[in-house]
């Protein structure tokens, strides 16, 4: 078996049309600076679900209430072109909050109750709908 030739008559070709580019550009440019306030509305908004989600957990195995105050949403942060904001247990807010670590992963005589993994988990959706929701009343062209 040979190689097989490449020809003009047994090459194929595609074509690429788009339409509406100038009516989209348009609106981008108009929304000028505020995309970076809205983008960073969206993720303060749609922290929150996930946030619930860990503090809802962390009640229904509260002892000392230590990992329950340690439930905590970092302010929106920049890191160049990167936008975000965390979630989760912080220590930071509550020194014994890492005591979330065996109910999470479990221990050798307790078995194992993420919370934290799974509030990432179910919110996927449900963060995506938020935060496209907060940029379309925010006047970004996302569509």
């Amino acid at each position: 078996m040979g190689t097989k030739r490449y020809t003009p008559s047994n090459l194929k070709f595609a074509s690429l049309s788009l339409s509406g580019l100038e009516e989209y550009l348009s609106k981008v440019q108009a929304a000028g600076n505020n995309v970076e306030a809205a983008t960073e509305k969206a993720i303060e908004e749609s922290v929150k679900p996930i946030r619930d989600d860990i503090r809802a957990w962390a009640e229904k195995h509260k002892r000392t209430g230590a990992v329950l105050a340690g439930v905590d949403e970092s302010p929106v942060q920049r890191d160049g072109n990167y936008i975000f904001a965390n979630a989760g247990i912080s220590t930071e807010t509550e020194e014994q909050a890492w005591r979330a670590v065996f109910v999470e992963y479990g221990t050798p005589r307790a078995p194992a109750d993420p919370g934290i993994r799974t509030a990432f988990d179910r919110n996927t959706t449900n963060v995506k709908k938020i935060q496209k929701e907060v940029l379309q009343r925010e006047g970004v062209p996302i569509d």
